[in-house]
């Protein structure tokens, strides 16, 4: 499981968010890196929560509050099937409130990193600048492990992963064609063996847990 994180300095304003609803569906733009060969592909790829794809979006995103100074706030969470998020590019259209007034600020564009706005309700400018974006790994998270062979799945909490996808779990329970075969504790499994990564939370290991390769 990934997240997309946000830190950015909100002037006047507050739950920042992109304008994402079934009729109006907000498209998540990213460069994707293969699990497998660890390539980059060189084209931008959006997904939607609304539509089927190797990525899913978990929920609705969350608002990204005012704080003073700025704090870095997950803003959506998703799983990905075979592929890992690397970069991710704010196309599409953001709203947020006003901090000390009523007023709903819509049609906001992220791309050039910053914007500038004026509150007629309090009389005073609004910003929004030095975005960062970040890509956070859902460490401490208890995630499933698909391997590339063998039908099996290791269950466990997330201690570390690094870029090569070479992943570390704790409290780790070994499944093979759905069916548990024990408990192996702190387990390391090497990025080669991975086929994807995902969540945990509403998986029911002795079902059928296998997902499109």
């Amino acid at each position: 499981m990934l997240a997309l994180a946000l830190k950015a300095d909100l002037e006047g304003v507050t739950d920042l968010r992109p304008v994402d609803t079934p009729d109006s569906p907000y498209f998540y733009s990213f460069k994707v890196q293969c699990t497998s060969c660890r390539e980059t592909h060189p084209n931008w790829v959006s997904i939607s929560r609304f539509r089927e794809s190797s990525a899913t979006i978990k929920a609705a995103p969350a608002p990204y509050t005012h704080s003073s100074p700025p704090k870095t706030q997950n803003v959506i969470e998703f799983d990905c099937r075979g592929c890992e998020f690397v970069e991710f590019k704010p196309e599409g259209e953001w709203e947020a409130k006003g901090l000390e007034s009523p007023t709903t600020f819509g049609g906001i564009d992220l791309q050039e990193g910053e914007w500038f706005d004026y509150d007629e309700k309090v009389s005073a400018e609004v910003s929004i600048k030095d975005l960062k974006w970040e890509i956070k790994r859902a460490i401490n998270e208890e995630v499933i492990i698909r391997l590339k062979w063998g039908q099996t799945e290791y269950k466990g909490r997330l201690i570390s992963v690094d870029s090569y996808m070479n992943v570390q779990l704790n409290e780790t329970e070994e499944f093979i064609n759905g069916k548990s075969t024990g408990t192996l504790g702190q387990v390391l499994i090497r990025c080669n063996n991975v086929l994807w990564i995902s969540a945990a939370k509403g998986v029911e290991m002795n079902n059928d847990v296998k997902m499109e390769e």
